[in-house]
């Protein structure tokens, strides 16, 4: 994709499928696996600008470990925020190489289980 300038929605969206597997994963004889497959470098590399973004608790870079509360702007959009029962760390992978300075694809998956879609805390049923 070419200038799509978005990389701040498809983290949001990618979060969104996570969170909604969760809630699917809820029987022991289910589990999910949220995919990403894309040549959009800022979502696998970590920034190096430290002004803080909207997306900052949204960031998918390589190594992240995501878990808990996630809010959008500091919280200012509530319908944005996603709440995540299990922990993650994120492991992007070579998944193509093809040509020109676009051509480097790489895949994220976020595998989701039953354990991880338990409630951690004891009001949540």
């Amino acid at each position: 994709m070419r200038g799509h300038n978005a990389p701040d929605v498809a983290r949001r969206d990618f979060l969104r499928d996570v969170a909604r597997l969760e809630r699917f994963c809820d029987r022991e004889d289910q589990n999910g696996l949220a995919l990403l497959i894309t040549n959009e470098a800022a979502l696998w590399r970590p920034r190096q600008r430290r002004m803080p973004t909207r997306d900052e608790e949204f960031r998918i870079h390589h190594g992240r470990q995501l878990s808990g509360t996630l809010l959008w702007a500091g919280g200012s959009f509530p319908d944005n925020t996603r709440v995540l029962r299990g922990a993650y760390t994120l492991a992007w992978r070579q998944y193509t190489q093809l040509e020109g300075s676009s051509g480097e694809f790489r895949c994220l998956a976020v595998f989701i289980t039953p354990s991880a879609a338990q409630p951690q805390w004891p009001h949540e049923t």
